[in-house]
């Protein structure tokens, strides 16, 4: 194995290490020894090329637990035990490449940070890409381009794709570069395959396309008090709910963009904030689902009021209807149940069998049939539940998107 000594060696070698990450218990001796020499060899490179000493996987674990609360039973929880997190916290115990695993796949944190190297193209998802040298093969491209993602093109794929870089450069330098560092979810389980690259460029685009909008009235967080919010549950019932919903949220300053995700993402939804400090809720579709619309919704409004900051500037929810371990997510999903439906009403429905039953619910309380039998279905982990009430194909239909036009 060759020292690196170019930024594509460098990238390949990184690629090399999530791989082996990604199924770090299988791992053979000879991979095991693959994946400590090429940590050596990436520290090696980024010291050399970079000013700025990067930061061990110590300090990237404090700092996860600094920014989003987590406790040392948290990371007992990822790493074995008690004991073990207490020494790894007091550095008596080095990370395994299945700790690693973990601390990557549920709290974010960056591979290269947990081998002990900071990169500087975008390690984490949502990070700023702040390197000039882009790989375009990282990115879906062509999806991208369908989709409208770069301004001034000629329409010609063939034409404009031998300027890769610079189409990047242009859609990712739009707008003012977000803070890295950012806390992430990517949800999806330890088998999702999630393209960190694709997510920055879909963050990108919902970033421009807010910008592109007529602009909003200032952002008081104070207007989403408990009574706006139990009203705007309220246009559940209608047909042009979401909409609707779309429309009294951009009266109080958050805008929500819908933007389909890109492959390799397994996106639900997220909470951005510009430069300028305003929220903006994206939202997928993926589902096209009404009782995923709403949870989704209320999910990352969640997000908004509890945890979006300058510090915390983007949160992703991929997988969103999977249960989360996160204290962050936990708080959001908590937020979203109880506000869609409060806790006293649900003790009420919880025991709800037939359709019937949850219409008739849905009419006393003045809320969509798809959230009841959403919530049932959540609850019992059990998905093939109530098919004909949560909604389906009616979400992306509500914002007048057609089979034909939504975005392939």
């Amino acid at each position: 194995m060759k020292p690196i000594k170019t930024p594509e060696q460098h990238a390949e070698a990184l690629s090399r290490v999530d791989r082996l990450m990604s199924r770090s218990e299988h791992l053979s001796e000879k991979q095991q020894d693959e994946l400590e020499v090429l940590s050596v060899l990436i520290e090696t490179y980024e010291r050399e090329t970079h000013a700025v000493s990067p930061p061990t996987a110590l300090e990237a674990i404090r700092f996860r637990m600094m920014q989003t609360g987590y406790r040392q039973k948290d990371l007992a929880a990822l790493v074995g035990g008690p004991s073990r997190a207490s020494e790894i916290l007091n550095e008596k115990r080095e990370l395994t490449p299945e700790m690693m695993r973990r601390l990557r796949d549920e709290w974010g944190i960056p591979a290269d940070s947990l081998l002990g190297g900071r990169v500087p193209q975008p390690p984490s998802l949502g990070s700023t890409l702040a390197s000039p040298a882009r790989d375009p093969k990282q990115y879906p491209m062509k999806q991208m381009y369908d989709r409208k993602y770069f301004a001034g093109t000629s329409g010609d794929w063939k034409s404009d794709r031998r300027d890769q870089p610079g189409l990047l450069d242009r859609l990712l330098n739009a707008c003012s570069p977000q803070p890295t560092l950012a806390y992430n979810r990517q949800g999806g389980g330890s088998k999702a395959k999630i393209n960190p690259y694709a997510l920055e460029a879909w963050r990108q685009r919902v970033i421009v396309r807010a910008a592109e909008e007529k602009q909003l009235p200032a952002w008081n967080r104070e207007a989403l008090d408990d009574r706006f919010l139990r009203w705007m549950v309220g246009l559940s019932c209608l047909a042009e709910g979401p909409q609707l919903a779309r429309e009294e949220l951009a009266k109080k300053g958050v805008q929500v963009i819908i933007e389909a995700r890109l492959d390799e993402t397994h996106l639900d939804g997220a909470a951005l904030l510009t430069a300028e400090g305003r929220p903006v809720i994206g939202l997928t579709l993926r589902h096209n689902r009404l009782d995923n619309f709403w949870f989704t919704l209320f999910h990352e409004i969640g997000h908004v009021l509890r945890h979006l900051s300058p510090e915390t500037p983007v949160l992703f929810d991929s997988e969103i209807d999977q249960k989360k371990t996160g204290k962050i997510e936990l708080e959001a999903d908590r937020f979203a149940l109880d506000t869609l439906i409060p806790p006293a009403v649900w003790s009420e429905m919880r025991h709800l069998q037939s359709a019937d039953e949850i219409r008739a619910a849905a009419d006393k309380h003045q809320l969509g049939a798809a959230i009841i039998a959403g919530r049932l279905r959540r609850e019992a982990n059990d998905y093939r539940k109530h098919p004909t009430l949560i909604g389906n194909r009616k979400a992306r239909a509500a914002f007048g998107f057609t089979e034909i036009t939504w975005p392939k």
